[in-house]
């Protein structure tokens, strides 16, 4: 994974709004993230979280105002794609192991073999995946899905990561593994932006 430096401005958003059938689904003012930054999103459901996210990464359109990656508009920009990824808040996984799940997109967007495991392994290694890279993944538990969802984003090279509830629907001993994954994820220089409704990953991980 490469980190875009720190103080570069990675999403700057300017008076931004994304309508549902004519209903306002979200509204942005302003904001920017800093590279580096972990950024959360907290509220009640329906107040435009995940639509604030996807807009962010392009998922939905068309909109009103300006949102810019790395200082070009998200409309036409290559770097958007390569450099960040949208998690959802369940994470599908296609039939076959977890080590199937990590070097799949690696072969679709043509990376050496010998390059792609190393990246896998690497990837595996940090979100403690090494022990059950054989494990089909339809055998995984909600936060080893997460996991993985993590690793392959990882793997891929993406170091701005937009989650979606990154902790919903998982057990406590879950919940706590995938906060100290985000941490490590942040020590290692990754930008992240997350919505949840779990306090304690807000105020035990996000910088705002």
């Amino acid at each position: 994974m490469t980190s875009t430096p720190t103080g570069v401005t990675v999403f700057s958003i300017r008076n931004a709004s994304f309508r549902y059938a004519r209903r306002l689904a979200v509204a942005c003012e302003s904001m920017d993230v800093q590279a580096g930054e972990c950024v959360a999103f907290t509220g009640p459901n329906g107040s435009g979280k995940t639509t604030l996210l996807k807009l962010m990464n392009g998922l939905v359109g068309p909109f009103d105002g300006s949102i810019r990656f790395l200082g070009r508009p998200i409309g036409d920009n290559p770097l958007l794609r390569k450099r960040s990824i949208f998690l959802h808040q369940h994470p599908v996984l296609f039939a076959g192991s977890v080590l199937d799940n990590l070097l799949y997109p690696l072969k679709l967007r043509h990376v050496p073999q010998a390059e792609a495991s190393s990246r896998v392994r690497d990837a595996a290694r940090r979100l403690d995946l090494e022990n059950i890279l054989d494990r089909p993944a339809a055998r995984l538990s909600g936060g080893e899905t997460q996991r993985v969802a993590l690793a392959r984003a990882v793997a891929l090279g993406a170091d701005v990561l937009l989650l979606d509830e990154p902790t919903s629907s998982m057990d406590e001993a879950s919940q706590a593994a995938v906060r100290g994954i985000i941490a490590e994820l942040k020590r290692s220089g990754a930008t992240l932006i997350f919505s949840t409704h779990d306090a304690a990953l807000a105020l035990d991980v996000a910088d705002r």
